[in-house]
C-alpha cells in the first residue's frame, strides 16, 4: 500500500508542478522535458504517469471521479436532498485549495480536451442517476421527472458553477455558495412538481 501511496503522491506532484508551469509560461510553451526537469524526474517517469502532456489536464476529472465514489459512500445514509448537496459541496471544495492553479487547469481542460472529458462527465451523471433512482425507490423523493434528467441538470449546474468560477476575476467568489444557490432553485422545482 505504501508504494501505491507514493505513486499517487508523485502523480499529484507532477500535476501541480505542470499547472504551475502552465500558469507561468503558458500551456503551449511548456514541454514534457520542462515538467520532468522541474519535478526532478526523468522524462520516461513522466510518461509512466501521463501518456501525453494533455493527459495532465484530464487528471483533474479522473481523480474527481475516484473521489466521487468515495464521498458517495460517505453520505449513503443521508436523505437524498442533503446527500446530493453534500457530495457536490465536497467536490467543489477541492477547487478552493490551490484555486489559481485549478482555475487554470479547468479552463485549459475546457479549452483543449473537453471531448476526452466526456467519459468522466457520463460517469458523473450515471452516479447521480443511481442515487436519485435509489431515493425514488425508497420514497424519499416523489417526482415525475426522470432520474437521468435530474442528474443531467444537477451535473449541468455543477459544471456551470465551475466555469463561472474559473473565469471570475473576483477572488471573493465562493464556488460552494454559487452552487448551493443554484441547487436550491433546482431542488425546489423537483419537490414542487407534484403539488
Amino acid at each position: 500500500m505504501l508504494r501505491e501511496e507514493r505513486k499517487n503522491e508523485l502523480k499529484k506532484q507532477i500535476f501541480f508542478k505542470s499547472i504551475e508551469l502552465f500558469k507561468e509560461y503558458g500551456y503551449d510553451n511548456v514541454t514534457v522535458e520542462k515538467i520532468a526537469s522541474s519535478c526532478g524526474i526523468a522524462k520516461g517517469t513522466f510518461f509512466n504517469y501521463f501518456p501525453k502532456k494533455e493527459h495532465v489536464l484530464l487528471y483533474l476529472g479522473n481523480s474527481q471521479n475516484d473521489y466521487l465514489q468515495e464521498i458517495t459512500q460517505k453520505y449513503k445514509n443521508v436523505k437524498i436532498k442533503q446527500q446530493l448537496l453534500l457530495i457536490f459541496k465536497e467536490l467543489l471544495s477541492v477547487y478552493m485549495e490551490n484555486s489559481d492553479l485549478l482555475k487554470l487547469a479547468l479552463s485549459e481542460t475546457i479549452r483543449s480536451a473537453l471531448k476526452d472529458e466526456s467519459r468522466n462527465i457520463n460517469l458523473f451523471k450515471e452516479t447521480m442517476t443511481i442515487l436519485i433512482d435509489e431515493a425514488k425507490t425508497n420514497k424519499t423523493i416523489n417526482t415525475r421527472f426522470d432520474s437521468k434528467m435530474i442528474a443531467s441538470v444537477l451535473v449541468g449546474i455543477y459544471f456551470n458553477t465551475l466555469i463561472s468560477w474559473s473565469v471570475s476575476q473576483d477572488e471573493s467568489v465562493n464556488i460552494v455558495t454559487i452552487f448551493e444557490e443554484q441547487y436550491e432553485v433546482i431542488w425546489e422545482g423537483i419537490e414542487q412538481d407534484l403539488n
